[in-house]
Order: structure tokens, then sequence, then C-alpha cells
């Protein structure tokens, strides 16, 4: 039997996956929840004490290993002939500009981001021999493939989605050549189109943005830009500015010289009110998230230019733009829209996995989507089952009592931590590692922001719905099972789910269904029982800065630092 390890090594988001002899999905998760260390940049995603539990959980002894990881081969000797001509020592760095570039990041930061992703791709695999060693004191391990990042990225959209064919547009910060490419799949095999290059990009350029505003996106506050985006207004010369950065000639989407990026961010940054700092601009956030719109649909129009198809996999970090995600569906001939729950570079640890696989198995094909998300660790309770001896608000209910009684507490406006099963893959909580509330009081949102998550008063919270009405509930409605796009709610009923109406009057929804999570299903179902809402409120279980929970400590330790009134860890209740 032969199984795969597939590493995620960009320097940032890393992540490991195991795949199976047949190809199945094993185990995925972020490295950031193993080291409670949000986006983990620069970490290994296969530490030895790590790799050690998972290889006896999940590959038997003598088992046959493959590892695979995200970034090719030509680059990454290209990477080895920059780092022999010293470009990455301290004294190469230092002679560069600190000063925007043409790649709409600091000369000096670019280098210094390329210096780690090389670092990461020289020590890639060493964890997972350290942990066989560990493990099982000896290491059956064919070698080490390297795959394309935008080809990982695609394999990984295309091979769990729906979809026999459709088009593949994978939109990034970087990749091996440029910042995006266009791929066909067809009859379940992909198929590069157009690999587009340069250094430029448009995940740069929402990172600038994001910068601009007010935030940090080394910190990965890009989320903030989508959150206050519905706050601001268009501002006609911040639009002007902002457009100087670009041009659209047909579908080519091409960027401006670094004089021109350095003058029109210090112009902007003149405009930038005192305030911005502590709460963010929303002009600038409504202005920059209508410009990556206007980028995005070039890039769309020449993706269904080149492979006509009603259907469209998104990937890419690009593609967890959730606002823009919503819009995409009967534009450019496409009818339907699949974005993974991990499109990100996390995802990249089961698209090399796959391509590895498939390699080696020129017969396989990926098992008919969309994939589970639910691939990550288990939370244990045996700190509950030692509480019991002096915590006397803490008992454990029987399987068929979780969900009514979480729905009354619901009904009686607590805060829940709610934690069940695997972990989910992907930035988001999708019922298994989530703080839900009622969404009916209108102050919901500020207090679940200022008592839980301790951030900012106008980042919004989704909406679980039972897929089966939300029809009723949102114009036009598309399925949505990871959260990955925000429609319109439906006018005759925003009154009644305040909390979880953006400003815009959309949602980024999550549409639940008993297959895709029995428990949390059945959760809501016992709410929309007591209440004739079949909605709550679903936000990630972590506070402002933080990654989403990994242990139970953590969700035991967030409980009683934060203003949660309950927490429900499989069939444990405890409360306040």
């Amino acid at each position: 039997m032969s199984y795969t390890i597939g590493l995620a090594t960009t320097f940032h988001d890393p992540a490991i996956a195991i795949i199976g002899p047949d190809g199945e999905v094993l185990f995925a998760e972020a490295t950031e929840r193993y080291l409670q260390y949000k986006r983990a940049p620069n970490c290994e995603p296969d530490s030895a004490p790590r790799m050690e539990g998972l290889l006896k959980r999940y590959i038997p002894e003598g088992a046959e290993i493959r590892i695979a990881t995200s970034w090719g081969e030509d680059f990454t000797g290209f990477l080895d002939q920059m780092a022999r001509a010293g470009s990455f020592t301290l004294e190469a760095l230092l002679k560069l500009s600190p000063e925007l570039n043409r790649s709409l990041v600091p000369e000096r930061t670019e280098r210094a981001l390329i210096a780690s992703l090389h670092l990461a791709q020289q020590r890639a695999g060493m964890g997972v021999l350290l942990g066989l060693d560990r493990a099982y004191g000896k290491a059956n391990v064919t070698g080490l493939k390297r795959y394309g990042h935008h080809l990982s990225h695609a394999a990984y959209a295309c091979w769990s989605s729906p979809f026999e064919n459709a088009a593949c547009l994978v939109v990034d910060g970087m990749g091996e050549t440029g910042a995006s490419a266009i791929f066909a799949l067809e009859n379940g095999r992909i198929r590069e189109v157009k690999r587009h290059r340069g250094r430029e990009s448009i995940g740069f350029y929402f990172g600038l943005v994001t910068d601009l505003a007010g935030f940090d996106q080394a910190k990965g506050e890009e989320w903030k830009i989508m959150g206050l985006a519905p706050y601001g207004k268009t501002d006609p010369e911040l639009m002007a500015l902002l457009r100087k950065l670009y041009s659209i000639e047909g579908h080519k989407l091409s960027f401006s010289k670094a004089d021109v990026v350095q003058a029109v961010a210090a112009e902007i940054l003149a405009k930038r009110p005192a305030e911005a700092l502590d709460q963010g601009w929303a002009d600038l956030a409504r202005c920059g998230q209508d410009v990556f719109a206007e980028m995005m649909e070039a890039l769309l129009g020449e993706a269904a230019a080149l492979v006509p198809s009603e259907n469209l996999v998104l990937a890419g970090g690009c593609a967890l733009n959730s606002s823009f995600n919503g819009k995409i569906a009967g534009r450019h001939g496409f009818r339907t829209v699949f974005v993974p729950s991990a499109p990100a570079d996390d995802g990249n640890a089961i698209g090399a996995a796959w391509l590895s696989h498939a390699e080696a198995n020129p017969d396989w094909r990926a098992p008919k989507g969309p994939l589970t998300p639910y691939l990550g660790s288990t939370v244990s309770t045996e700190p509950f089952e030692r509480m019991q001896l002096w915590e006397k608000r803490l008992r454990k209910l029987s399987p068929e009592e979780i969900a009514s009684v979480t729905a009354k507490l619901l009904t009686e406006g607590k805060l829940i931590g709610w934690v069940q099963g695997r972990a989910e893959f992907g930035p988001r909580a999708l019922g298994n590692r989530s703080i839900i509330a009622d969404p009916r009081p209108a102050d919901a949102k500020d207090i679940l922001n200022a008592k839980v998550k301790y951030r900012e008063a106008f980042r919004p919270f989704a909406p679980s719905i039972l897929a089966e009405h939300a029809a009723d509930w949102f114009d036009n409605y598309q399925d949505a099972p990871y959260m990955e796009r925000t429609l319109t709610w439906k006018e005759a009923v925003r009154h009644r789910v305040p909390a979880v109406v953006h400003e815009d009057a959309t949602g980024r929804l999550q549409s639940v269904t008993a297959e895709r999570n029995p428990r949390y299903h059945a959760l809501i179902s016992a709410f929309h029982d007591l209440t004739g809402v079949p909605v709550i409120l679903n936000t990630s279980f972590n506070i402002m800065g933080k990654p989403i929970l990994h242990t139970a400590e953590d969700a035991i330790l967030m409980f009683y630092t934060s203003g949660l009134d309950a927490l429900v860890i499989d069939d444990w209740l405890l409360v306040k």
C-alpha cells in the first residue's frame, strides 16, 4: 500500500494532507491550528513531533510513502541559483529599497519573502522523515516530488468540485511565473491553458489596499477590507487614484511602473483620515473592493473566452473574497461557481498530494465532489472528565439531547462555543469549531464583537442556514457549503435576523444539509422549530488575531476568559 503526504510550503499558511492508497483524503489541516499561531509564517508544515502522532494514526508501519510539495522543480532550482549567488543574504537584502515596487510590495519585503520561500523548499519533507523515525524507527519513503504552485491550486479545487468539465481560474499573490493562471478541467483531467507572467498581482494589490486603509496585510487583515467596505461610499478621487495602478485592454490586465505605484500610494496616504489607524478607512475599503472586482472581471472574461463552460472553479487566495464570489454566477456564461473550503495556499497540501497520487496511478479519478471540509483534528474530551470532580456546572448529555438543549440556550440569548467532530479544513468555521448565537436580536453582533471576539464593531457575522429553506431567505439563492460567497437577503426577511444582515443587505451564508453535517443540521432544525427561523449566527471559535481553537484546553480557556455563556464539546455542556 502506498500513501501520499502533501505539504503546502509557502512562507505563509503551511498545511499538511495525508492521502490514502485509493486517493481518499484521510487528513488535512493548516499548521496554524496546531501551533496556535495565526497563518504560521515561515513555519514548517511537518514538524517531527506533530508528524509522529499523525503517522501512527493514519499510516500503518512499513507502508510506502510519497511526499509531494506545492512549488515546482524548475522554480525551486531557480531559487537555489539565487541563493548560491548570494541574493538572499542579509547583506544583499540591506541593499534593496524599502519602497514599493511594481509588484505593489516593498522591494526588500518581496525579496525577503522569496528567501523564506526558498528555505521552505529546502526543508520540505525533513519533518516527515524525523517523524517516521520517531514513530517506527524507519522511513519507507520513495522520494519527494514538487508540483507547480498554481497547478496544485487547480488540482485541489477542480478535483474537489462536483464537475467533470469546467473552466478553472487561479488568482493569488504570486506563483512561479505570475500571480494567475487558467486551466481547463476536461473529463476529470486538468490542462493548463494560460499562465500569466509578471511580478505584480491582484493579491498584492488587495494587500496594498489593506495597508493603506489602516490595517496590516502581514497579519492577514484583508478580511477587514471586505467587512468594512459596505460602510464606505464610492469616492471618485480614490477610484481615480486606484485605477492609475493598472490598465485593462480587452482581457489583458497590466499594472503600472514602480514610480506610479509609489506616487499613488503617497497620495492616498496623504488623504487618509487620522482615525483610520483605529477604525479603518471605509471609503478606501469600498473603492478598493470595487477596483478588485474590475480586475477580476477582466480575468474571468479571459477565462471564459479561453475555456467556454457553464462551470467555473475559482481558487487561489483571491477566491476568499466572498463579496465578489457571490456576483459571478450568471456572468461570462458561468451558471455555477465552485470555490473549495481552503482555496488559499493551505489547500495546496491536498492539491500536491493528489497530483502525486494521480501520477503514480494514471487510471485514478477523483471521487465525485464536493469534498467534505471536515478533515482536521478531533478534540479530546478527557479534560472534561477530569473537570467533573470540581466543576458542578458541567454535565454530559445524551446525543439525542444536544441539539434541543443547545437550541433552547440560543433562544435565551446565550453565546455558545460549539465544538464537534473533526475540524474544518480552511479558514472558516463551518459548524464544528464555531461560536453560535441567536441572529434575531439587533444587538447580538455588537455584544459578540465586544464580549467574545474583542474585535472592531464593523466586523460582520455569518448566517448558517438550512439549505432546504435558503431560497425563501435569499435572492437568487446559490448553494454555499463553505461560506464562500455573499448573497442578498430578501427584503421581507431582513428584519427577522438583523445580526447577520451586513450593511449592504448581504450575508456570507453557509448552506447546511443533514448529509454534510448531521449534528449541526439538527441544531439549526431545533432552533427553527422553536423560533420559525432556519438560521443561526455562526463565527469562528477564536478571538481576534488568533487561529481557530485546536484543543479542548483552548476552548475551556476562551470560555472562562471571555463573555461566552456556554460551551458544548461533543456531548458535554458547560454553562456559566
